[in-house]
């Protein structure tokens, strides 16, 4: 029997993915979980017809209370999922799944022939409990085996590494020509290129130690330091390197934050929202009230043909894709940007002003993916419909806010700000939803399908 307690929060579970943690009577942690749709997977527990004698049937009798920690990214809850399961040792997780099992991402050095020498060459790989004493440095466990393997092969497309047996190196070695791996550039192949590739390898070993240990400031700041020495020295090559790197290196950073910032504080998303809405206040000078709604506007086509709209939403500062619309278009079947995006605003705001359609809700915040033109055409829209909405543009070159006060205004507040990170994340989202329905009515068109 669920209490009226647990069936509240049940209720109010978001859809976004997270990690959530049952408790029993007691309020001791007996299980965490991972899930990509929080309020999918808990509420399956409920839901099923379980054969009394399971596992599973003996975990859901004993949950008192759940809590969870909403994350960004089903990779960041398959982290946190991990740092969980081995800080508390729930005894569900150990009952239901042997952590023999489990798997973890080591990292350990093995002597292999360089050019005639026997050198440490390290590599990485996954590994299960009963092989932990051969790894100096390991993470997890990890109870989705199918999540960390992705994770594993994420990393190596940007930061290439050996996984290959003595033996298998060997083979190769002798045949004078790198695996498949090597020939992907999944591996710098040490096995033919010699120590030629040493420095290269060891540094994205030392960055996958980095990105799985936490230790991320630092060495984002040494390889900055490095950049700029080699610049002044004019060892642009060297320097270029290390951009690369770097631009690497954030690219993974960005896919997950460390499970240490949610322990710390489980509403760690809540506040990036929070302070992603202060800073719009502070650098878009007609914003004079945190947007509740914020609502991003996008036209894709080719030369007219299968042209669509789309509308993307962020509510308090969190983008919502359960608030997402899609536009076809219906009075235009040439190439025409400013008309599409004025049909599309029209037909949504009538929403609003129309009583015999469903309000959607009004927007705090109108973004339009383009400059002057489209501003000036969406302006158009709220002067026919008598709505008074705030409405901005975000021009793709420069990054730029285009504004009305009096007179069109631009400012181009950089895009370190928390503020242009939520507006610049909000247009790609609409470009990237607009083209998808785009190329759908595109397929149906050239196969035959209908709807």
């Amino acid at each position: 029997m669920v209490s009226s307690n647990l069936n509240e929060k049940l209720k109010n579970l978001p859809t976004t993915p997270g990690v959530y943690i049952y408790e029993d009577a007691q309020g001791e942690i007996i299980y965490v979980g991972k899930a990509k749709n929080l309020k999918s997977r808990v509420s399956s527990y409920f839901r099923l017809n379980l054969d009394r004698l399971s596992k599973t049937f003996a975990l859901v009798e004993k949950i008192n209370d759940m809590r969870f920690i909403e994350v960004d990214s089903e990779l960041e809850a398959l982290i946190l999922e991990a740092e969980l399961i081995k800080k508390h040792l729930p005894l569900f997780n150990i009952s239901l799944k042997d952590d023999k099992s489990y798997l973890y991402v080591g990292i350990r050095s093995e002597k292999v022939n360089l050019e005639g020498k026997l050198t440490d060459v390290q590599k990485v790989e996954t590994f299960r409990k009963p092989d932990m004493q051969k790894y100096k440095h390991y993470y997890g466990p990890f109870p989705d085996g199918r999540s960390v393997k992705q994770l594993v092969r994420t990393l190596r497309r940007i930061f290439p590494f050996r996984d290959c047996s003595v033996t298998k190196y060997e083979k190769y070695r002798k045949l004078k020509s790198p695996c498949l791996y090597g020939h992907l550039n999944l591996c710098p192949a040490p096995c033919v290129n010699g120590v030629a590739v040493l420095p290269f390898y060891k540094n994205n070993i030392r960055t996958i130690n980095s990105i799985l240990s936490g230790k991320t400031s630092k060495l984002i700041n040494a390889l900055e330091k490095q950049m700029k020495s080699h610049a002044l020295s004019e060892n642009f090559e060297k320097a270029a390197t290390i951009r690369d790197t770097l631009q690497k290196f954030q690219y993974v950073r960005q896919s997950f934050r460390l499970p240490g910032e949610y322990i710390e504080n489980p509403y760690l998303l809540d506040d990036i929202a929070r302070t992603a809405l202060d800073d719009l206040v502070r650098i878009v000078p007609v914003l004079k009230e945190l947007p509740v709604r914020i609502e991003c506007y996008d036209i894709s086509n080719i030369s007219g043909k299968e042209a669509v709209g789309s509308m993307v939403v962020a509510l308090n500062g969190r983008i919502d894709k359960r608030e997402y619309k899609r536009f076809s278009i219906k009075t235009k079947s040439t190439p025409d940007d400013f008309f599409m995006s004025h049909e599309v605003l029209y037909r949504r705001l009538s929403h609003e002003t129309d009583p015999k359609k469903r309000s959607w809700g009004l927007p705090s915040l109108i973004v339009l993916d383009g400059g002057k033109g489209q501003l000036s055409s969406g302006l158009e829209v709220l002067t026919k419909l008598n709505l008074d909405v705030l409405m901005i543009g975000l021009a793709k070159k420069e990054e730029t806010v285009v504004y009305y006060d009096n007179g069109f205004h631009e400012i181009a507040p950089g895009t370190d700000s928390a503020g242009m990170r939520l507006l610049i994340n909000l247009r790609d989202e609409s470009h990237r939803f607009a083209q998808k329905y785009h190329h759908m009515l595109r397929s149906k068109k050239i196969f035959g399908e209908t709807k």
